[in-house]
């Protein structure tokens, strides 16, 4: 079993990894990249909501997301979201 500082060791180790690929990659794979990240992360929380609302009816499913993404504003809004720092 890793301890936590093993834990954040390598969650860094892995965080510099990928800074480094993408500062090497292509700007217009870069932008891409960006959209690849948002339509998969999209398909992560349908199924979330799927599952929290037990159903797959794409007009409920879609409102569950659109609360999502409401919560997510207002807390930004409101100075309440921090976005993750990984440890140096």
């Amino acid at each position: 079993m890793q301890t936590q500082e093993e834990t954040d060791a390598l969650a860094a180790a892995i965080y510099r990894d990928r800074v480094l690929r993408a500062r090497e990659e292509d700007p217009g794979e870069k932008f891409m990249d960006g959209f690849r990240l948002f339509e998969a992360s999209l398909a992560f929380m349908k199924m979330g909501v799927e599952a929290e609302l037990g159903t797959s009816d794409p007009e409920a499913v879609m409102r569950g997301v659109q609360q999502r993404f409401d919560t997510v504003r207002k807390m930004r809004e409101h100075g309440l979201y921090q976005p993750w720092n990984p440890p140096e």
